[in-house]
């Protein structure tokens, strides 16, 4: 068996090739994690969520994101509140997370009877 990507010859057992990692089937591939695009969480914000979606956008902590957008604030004489007000409005909000929502389903069925 040749691996469709490389061309590299595996053996029949091998579950991915040695040369470059693919899968020989495709329930061993990992869920495809396309990027996100800029939108407002719905956890994990302070006020409108808006460093928390540039923080994770950019892939840094949100405490430092907030940090510069503070310092930004105060350098710009106030013109990045403007710009915060900004993206609070233009900046989609995500949904709620499915994770979230399981977990209320879960709470419904618990509830005690009686």
């Amino acid at each position: 068996m040749f691996c469709t990507r490389c061309g590299f010859q595996m053996e029949d057992s091998d579950l991915y090739c040695a040369k470059c990692g693919k899968p020989t089937r495709p329930d061993l591939a990992p869920p495809a994690q396309g990027r996100r695009g800029l939108s407002r969480p719905v956890e994990g914000k302070k006020i409108a969520g808006v460093c928390a979606g540039f923080a994770r956008y950019m892939g840094v902590d949100v405490t430092l994101m907030r940090v510069i957008w503070l310092a930004a604030l105060f350098i710009t004489g106030g013109i990045m509140g403007i710009v915060y007000l900004c993206a609070w409005f233009v900046m989609p909000r995500d949904v709620e997370a499915p994770a979230v929502q399981a977990g209320a389903v879960a709470e419904q069925r618990v509830q005690p009877q009686g």
